[in-house]
């Protein structure tokens, strides 16, 4: 996938539900109709329709990126491992698919709930937040390269491992509803990174206890090179120099417990 097929999917998956929000106000009032469905029809259709609407423009804004895009649209993908620069996007999903994308608008890899069956998208967001979870990062060749699983419970319980299921490291999170407090672990046990930032995400940095910075992430701003292909807004995760493979399995393992309901 790149980032071309990546607005295609979010135009289509828009397009489609526009269609069956609206599909659903026809059916409502044709119960109303024949009397099957009492009360306000339009209090009842309403909000299908005016969500219909916003779905439908955003199925436009897509098809209009799409068109913009600039057809020198990739280059080299310097791979999840060696990457500086990651830009973090996602999919429609009951609970994560996030996409790594490098700046030129190659994918490089995801970070996908192992758990994908189609009744977890039944289950309300703020109950799927308190359930177990199995992630994993594969890179953009579909190999599994990271484990992350996670305890059920409000705050987060982490542990990571490698491709071969070694432990690598873990994150433990404290309880705080206006902020992000923990500490992730190294894969003896030791501290490593201890973790304080604010709810909201927009930016932030992680540093490890011997003042080591590993990564920073920021939100709202990224070159202008970059807004041809994707929107402003587009998380964007900045490695510092020679990162070497663990500790960015373990950051982007963070991100996965950090954003798991935030964008699905």
């Amino acid at each position: 996938m790149n980032i071309r097929e990546y607005y295609q999917k979010m135009s289509n998956s828009n397009f489609h539900a526009s269609w069956i929000s609206l599909g659903l106000a026809v059916i409502f009032f044709i119960g109303h109709v024949i009397s099957l469905i009492p009360g306000h029809i339009i209090l009842i259709t309403a909000p299908f329709i005016f969500f219909s609407i916003g779905l439908y423009i955003s199925h436009r804004i897509y098809e209009s990126r799409i068109k913009g895009l600039p057809h020198d649209l990739f280059g080299k993908n310097p791979g999840l491992m060696q990457a500086e620069h990651i830009l973090l996007t996602f999919l429609p999903a009951p609970t994560l698919r996030l996409l790594l994308f490098a700046p030129d608008g190659s994918l490089m890899g995801e970070i996908r709930d192992r758990n994908m069956k189609w009744f977890m998208w039944m289950i309300p967001n703020f109950l799927s937040m308190l359930l177990a979870k199995q992630y994993e990062l594969v890179n953009h060749e579909g190999h599994v390269r990271a484990e992350y699983h996670i305890k059920k419970g409000l705050f987060n319980e982490m542990s990571i491992m490698d491709e071969k299921g070694r432990l690598i490291g873990s994150y433990l999170e404290k309880s705080s509803f206006v902020k992000i407090e923990g500490m992730i672990y190294k894969g003896d046990g030791t501290e490593w990174m201890p973790i304080h930032m604010p709810g909201s995400l927009n930016t932030f940095e992680i540093v490890t206890k011997d003042g080591q910075k590993i990564v920073s992430y920021q939100q709202g701003w990224m070159p202008v090179e970059w807004e041809r292909r994707f929107k402003t807004n587009t998380p964007i995760l900045t490695f510092s120099g020679n990162v070497e493979e663990v500790p960015r399995f373990i950051i982007f393992g963070f991100c996965a417990a950090a954003l798991n309901h935030r964008s699905n």
